[in-house]
């Protein structure tokens, strides 16, 4: 079982203005998501669990290690984290290329039924750049989680996809938490609470720089309105 731990967790760019402020937390293997307004440091927790940046306090602990002292590969093969901008980390000069550069760095054969699920087979010779938004969302994603990580950092999964890559991405995840997967997806909209089947909400509170933890059926408009995020009633009209 695989847990991420916040001890007395500062987080943030500059020591000066911190985002979140001591947080003491543990979660498990099982769906949570994040939720905060624009600017909340929701981006800054992902990379500080992947050892990205360094803690401001405290220590982020993840599979009995602290990642940010850890090598980038040794950290890669707990930890995938995908990023909010799906052009971000392409390098390659085909979709193949991409996606067996995490298996190469690796040395590992990957899991083919992520790669399935996520990108078409007639995307793989095409140029990444080439792509659009929801096709590339498809590839960075699959471009990270063929490893097969036990924990999942997904930073606004659902940018730019159509029907069917959400559908794809939501049963992709609800499968990784059958497998004992720990999964933490940041996200704006709460219409994800729902479509996610998520177990914890994960709401910072940008005001007192905090992490409130709620079960999923606790999480009402004031709740939502009362962190910064847009309520059900107006995101679902």
């Amino acid at each position: 079982m695989t847990e991420i731990i916040f001890e007395n967790t500062t987080i943030g760019y500059n020591p000066s203005r911190p985002l979140v402020i001591d947080v003491n937390l543990k979660l498990g293997p099982g769906i949570h998501l994040l939720l905060g307004p624009n600017g909340a440091g929701k981006t800054a927790l992902l990379k500080t669990i992947a050892g990205l940046i360094k803690p401001l306090a405290g220590r982020v602990i993840v599979d009995g290690f602290e990642p940010y002292k850890e090598s980038r590969r040794r950290v890669a093969r707990v930890i995938g984290i995908t990023w909010q901008e799906p052009y971000y980390g392409f390098v390659e000069a085909t979709v193949r290329d991409e996606i067996n550069l995490i298996l190469k760095q690796l040395k590992i054969q990957g899991n083919t039924t992520i790669l399935g699920k996520l990108v078409p087979p007639e995307l793989m010779d095409r140029d990444p750049f080439s792509l659009s938004g929801g096709e590339a969302k498809r590839v960075s994603l699959a471009s990270v989680l063929i490893a097969d990580q036990p924990v999942w950092l997904l930073d606004e999964p659902f940018d730019n996809l159509d029907l069917n890559g959400v559908r794809a991405v939501v049963d992709l995840v609800k499968e990784a938490k059958k497998t004992g997967k720990t999964l933490l997806l940041a996200v704006h909209n709460p219409f994800y609470i729902e479509v996610a089947s998520s177990d914890t909400i994960l709401l910072i509170d940008p005001g007192r720089r905090a992490i409130d933890v709620y079960p999923p059926g606790e999480v009402d408009d004031t709740i939502l309105e009362k962190h910064g995020v847009l309520p059900r009633s107006l995101v679902c009209r």
